[in-house]
C-alpha cells in the first residue's frame, strides 16, 4: 500500500538535525558550522546526543556549540551503548517536521544535504537517501574488501524489497516526521541506517536517492566491527517478516525557537 504525506513547501520546511557523538571533537564543529551556515532559517534544532563515555573534551566542544545557538541541544545518551540507541533518543525529541539523520564524524558529504531536501521538495519524498552507490556516489579511504560485501549486501536488499534503491544501510538521510515519529524503531547498533531506510519503503512511503560520496574519518574512532554488519541482514528480514506499522501522527507547526539548557553530565553507564 502506497502512503502519500501532503506536500510541504521547501519554505516551510523546520529542519531538526539527530546527531549522535561519542568520541569526534573538532568534526563536530565543523558539522555544526556548516549546518547553520547553508541550512540558515529553516534549521530548526541540531539534537547533538552524546554518551556519557565520551571524552572530556567531546563534552567541552558540544557544551561549547549550545552556548554558541540556542537552536543546538545537547544530551547525554540514556540506554547505552549503541549508536542506533542514540539516534532514536534524538528522533523521539525531535520538533521540526524535516529531520536530518547524519553522523558527526564528518564522513558524510554535507553538500549533498541542500540535494535531499531539493529532491524531497520536488517529488514529496518521505524518505531521501544520500546513495554511494549512484552515479556521482562513492568511497574515499574505504576497505577493498568492505566495499565489495556492502556491494553485495544492498543487491540483497534490493531484491528482499524488490526496489531500485541503491543504497539501504546508508544512515545519510533526510525523512518527513511523520515517518519519524510513525514508525517504531527497534535498531540498537549501526543497523539503524538500514532500518531508518527497509521500514519506509516496506509501509509503502515514496523514496528517493542523491549522489553522496563517503569519506574515511579523521579522527575519533567507529564503534563499528566488521561482524556488525550482518546485524542488517537480520533488520532486513525481521522488517519483510513483521512488517511494518504505522501510526498516524498529526503534525503541527514547529513552535518558536527556545534556548536549551544545558543538560547535567551524567554517570557511566
Amino acid at each position: 500500500m502506497k502512503r502519500n504525506l501532503p506536500p510541504l513547501a521547501p519554505a516551510d520546511y523546520r529542519i531538526s538535525v539527530v546527531m549522535p557523538v561519542f568520541s569526534e571533537t573538532e568534526t563536530v564543529r565543523i558539522v555544526v558550522d556548516w549546518l547553520r551556515a547553508h541550512l540558515a532559517s529553516r534549521l530548526h534544532e541540531i539534537i547533538i546526543v552524546i554518551s556519557p563515555r565520551s571524552s572530556k573534551q567531546s563534552f567541552a566542544i558540544c557544551e561549547e556549540l549550545v552556548r554558541l545557538d540556542g537552536r543546538i541541544q545537547l544530551y547525554v545518551q540514556q540506554v547505552n551503548p549503541g549508536v542506533g540507541n542514540a539516534f532514536r533518543e534524538g528522533y523521539a525529541r525531535a520538533n521540526g517536521n524535516v529531520i536530518l539523520s547524519m553522523d558527526s564524524d564528518n564522513e558524510m558529504e554535507l553538500a549533498a544535504i541542500p540535494k535531499m531536501l531539493d529532491l524531497m521538495a520536488a517529488k514529496n519524498y518521505a524518505v531521501v537517501v544520500g546513495s554511494r552507490w549512484l552515479p556521482g556516489g562513492g568511497f574515499v579511504g574505504y576497505q577493498c574488501f568492505k566495499r565489495v560485501l556492502n556491494w553485495g549486501f544492498q543487491q540483497l536488499f534490493r531484491l528482499l524489497f524488490l526496489t531500485r534503491s541503491t543504497d539501504l544501510t546508508y544512515g545519510f538521510k533526510v525523512l518527513r516526521s511523520e515517518v519519524v515519529h510513525g514508525i517504531a524503531w527497534q535498531a540498537t547498533l549501526s543497523e539503524i541506517g538500514g532500518e531508518t531506510t527497509m521500514k519506509p519503503l516496506r509501509a509503502g512511503f515514496a523514496c528517493g536517492e542523491v549522489p553522496s560520496v563517503w569519506t574515511a574519518r579523521t579522527q575519533g574512532r567507529s564503534t563499528n566491527n566488521f561482524w556488525r554488519n550482518f546485524r542488517y541482514v537480520r533488520m532486513a528480514l525481521r522488517v519483510l517478516w513483521h512488517g511494518v506499522t504505522v501510526n498516524n501522527v498529526t503534525i503541527s507547526t514547529p513552535k518558536p525557537l527556545r534556548t536549551a539548557a544545558l543538560p547535567e553530565m551524567a554517570g557511566q553507564h
